[in-house]
Parts: C-alpha cells; sequence; structure tokens
C-alpha cells in the first residue's frame, strides 16, 4: 500500500480512539479532517488504479521500430549515393530504397541532410535589413527634411543680422503589401520528410527577406519601397571607376564622401567586386583591403578604414553595363523602413484539394531619408 494511504488510515485510528476516549474534542475540527483524508486517499487510489491500466498496455513498439528505420534509411549514406546516382546519372532507385518514393512524378524522396543543405544555400539573405532604420508607424506618416542650414556672419556695431528662413520639406510613407504563398500537394504532404515543413517555412521567410533588401537597394518608390539607387545625387558625389581598377579609385570613392558623412558611411557592392579591389595594393605593395575573420562569423571586410557589406542586389563590375552602378557609399541607418504591418506566416488547407499553404504578408514602405551623404559609383564607361 502506499506510504500516505498507510498514514491516512493510521490518523482514523487515532480519531476512533479519541472518540472512544471521555475526553473533550471539537465534533466539527474532526468531520473537517475525516473528509478530507477520504478525499485525498480517493485521489491516490485513482491515480494508482490509472497507473496500473497504462502498465497492462502493449507497447507499440514495431510501428516505432518502423518509423526509425525509414529515418535512417533517409539519412543513410547508401540511400543518399543511390539518390544522387538516381539524380545525376539517371538510374533506377534500388528495390530496397522504391517504398520511400513519393509519386509518381516524384522518383524518389529528397535525403533529409541533403534537403538541410538546400536550407543554408537558399538563406543567404540578411545582411542589409539589419543596418537600416525601422520604425512601424500608421500609413501617411511624414519625416520632415530640410537642405537648408543657418549660418552665422560677423556683423558690424548696432546693426541687425540678417533673418534666414528655414525651409522643410517632408518624406511621406506609404503602405506596399508583400506577400508570398506557396502550396504543397495533399499527395506530397503526407509522405513528406518531417523536415519539410520547415523547409517551406524558411525559403518563404528568406524570399520575403530578400525582395525587402532588393527593395531597400533597388525599388522603383510607386509599388514598393524607394531604393536607394533610385536616389539622384550631384556630380560631385558621382565616381566612376576607371577601367583598370586601382589604388586611386578607392582614393577616388572616400574623398566624395561628404566630411561630415563619413563616420559610420559603409561601401555597399557585390562580393564579386570587392574581390577585385581586394587585389588592389598601394605604392608600399600592401593590400589597401582588409578582411577579418572570426571563428565561425560572417568576415568583415574594409577598404580604407570603411566596413564593405556584399550583397548580390548590386550588380558585380564583371556582370555590369558600362556606365551602370556598381557599388554605392551610405550611412545605412538614414534609409528608413516603417513597416505597417509586420511579417507573418500562415497556414491553412484548402478544402478542395486538401493542398497545404503556406502564406506571408507585409505591407511596408520606406526611403532614404537623407540622401546628402549618398556616393553612388559607376562602372568605367565603354
Amino acid at each position: 500500500m502506499d506510504k500516505r494511504l498507510l498514514e491516512i488510515e493510521a490518523r482514523k485510528e487515532e480519531i476512533r480512539a479519541l472518540m472512544d476516549s471521555k475526553a473533550e474534542i471539537d465534533l466539527d475540527a474532526i468531520e473537517t479532517e475525516l473528509r478530507t483524508l477520504d478525499t485525498e486517499a480517493v485521489e491516490i487510489r485513482k491515480k494508482q488504479a490509472i497507473a496500473e491500466s497504462l502498465n497492462k498496455q502493449p507497447m507499440k513498439t514495431e510501428s516505432r521500430k518502423e518509423e526509425i528505420k525509414l529515418e535512417n534509411i533517409l539519412e543513410s549514406i547508401e540511400y543518399r549515393k543511390a539518390f544522387m546516382a538516381h539524380i545525376v546519372e539517371g538510374k533506377a532507385m534500388p528495390e530496397e530504397f522504391r517504398t520511400v518514393a513519393m509519386s509518381a512524378d516524384n522518383g524518389a524522396v529528397i535525403p533529409q541532410v541533403v534537403l538541410n543543405k538546400i536550407i543554408e544555400k537558399l538563406d543567404e539573405s540578411g545582411k542589409i535589413l539589419p543596418l537600416v532604420t525601422r520604425v512601424a508607424y500608421p500609413t501617411g506618416v511624414a519625416i520632415p527634411t530640410s537642405s537648408v542650414k543657418p549660418t552665422a556672419a560677423w556683423i558690424d556695431e548696432a546693426a541687425s543680422p540678417d533673418t534666414q528662413d528655414k525651409k522643410t520639406a517632408k518624406i511621406m510613407f506609404g503602405a506596399f503589401t508583400l506577400a508570398c504563398e506557396v502550396g504543397v500537394s495533399f499527395k506530397t504532404r503526407i509522405q513528406s520528410l518531417s523536415a519539410f515543413e520547415t523547409v517551406i517555412v524558411n525559403n518563404i521567410v528568406g524570399a520575403m527577406t530578400c525582395a525587402v533588401e532588393n527593395a531597400i537597394i533597388n525599388g522603383v518608390g510607386t509599388a514598393s519601397p524607394k531604393g536607394i539607387l533610385k536616389e539622384t545625387v550631384p556630380a560631385k558625389r558621382q565616381v566612376k571607376l576607371s577601367a583598370a581598377l586601382g589604388y586611386k579609385d578607392i582614393v577616388a570613392i572616400v574623398k566624395a564622401i561628404p566630411s561630415m558623412y563619413k563616420d559610420g558611411a559603409v561601401l555597399v557592392m557585390n562580393e564579386s567586386t570587392f574581390m577585385d579591389f581586394e587585389g588592389i595594393t598601394d605604392t608600399a605593395g600592401q593590400p589597401v583591403a582588409k578582411v577579418n575573420y572570426g571563428l565561425d562569423a560572417e568576415p568583415v571586410r574594409f577598404l580604407f578604414g570603411k566596413r564593405v557589406v556584399t550583397t548580390d542586389f548590386v550588380p558585380s563590375l564583371d556582370e555590369a553595363a558600362p556606365g551602370a552602378v556598381v557599388a554605392f557609399a551610405v550611412q545605412m541607418d538614414k534609409y528608413v523602413l516603417n513597416t505597417t504591418y509586420e511579417m507573418d506566416m500562415r497556414q491553412y488547407d484548402n478544402d478542395q484539394n486538401r493542398n497545404r499553404m503556406y502564406q506571408s504578408f507585409m505591407v511596408c514602405d520606406g526611403k532614404l531619408a537623407d540622401t546628402n551623404g549618398l556616393v553612388l559609383i559607376s562602372k568605367a564607361s565603354a
């Protein structure tokens, strides 16, 4: 018997002895205590009955063994080699692996290990978004701006200073909707691997992030946020690279950044373009580009002390047309991304065909609030 049950029975015996004695007792208190002891005893016996019932049920070990066996098959070296031969050389899947085929149109399930590698390959965005200023105001918010600064002047005795007007403009934010939806067929869904749903979600989030970052750089400003490269800058902040890239080109870039905007300014370019700059040396033969490598960290790149952020949303020197912009310098926090509706993720089933739908929406707008520090760098003309 349970130890607590023994204690309860012992206490009841004490109460019986107390009732038989001639001592004065509080009957109400005795009655309350007995009820409490009986309730506790009932709960203990109920738990014991449930535990005994569970112990008598047979364990479904065979079905679990089959699940483990299937998982081991999909992650085994043999299956991955057979899958590679099936895709690359067109060989038929071996008999022992055919039971995991998804459908007539899909000859083999992608091994889970390979699938995770696909996630790593696709999910390489997110370098630009953390650098911009994120706000969340209702649609129609305006940011006051001004390109006029008052100036001080020396005046003669008893003379009055000239009154200067401080004129302001404003930047208005709209609301543009970004959406992504992926459908998975019923047959594929019920036979897919455990990681399949995670892959879909990660791919959608990656696609949404890529779209936002592309808009920050190249957006037209009508159906999407206005991109940095769509801004117009004066000739003194436009740098045209030499046909044979050299040390003087980097000097020209850094020189074009206004002094008051140099602090915190970054250079944004394609990684391939940075590799072209990385090969440049100074007069002493020392490379002008610096790369700091940390343990398991993204390399940090510098040109003349200015941090370089690489992205595929700016064309490389090799691919860009003559005269096209291949890089720019700017304080990235001057770009304001106003998110009216934060990126979400919704999952639902299509009632007609039972396909599983994964859908993501986001409503935002963005603009470069201060263009006075922007420098556009273009490829040499033909």
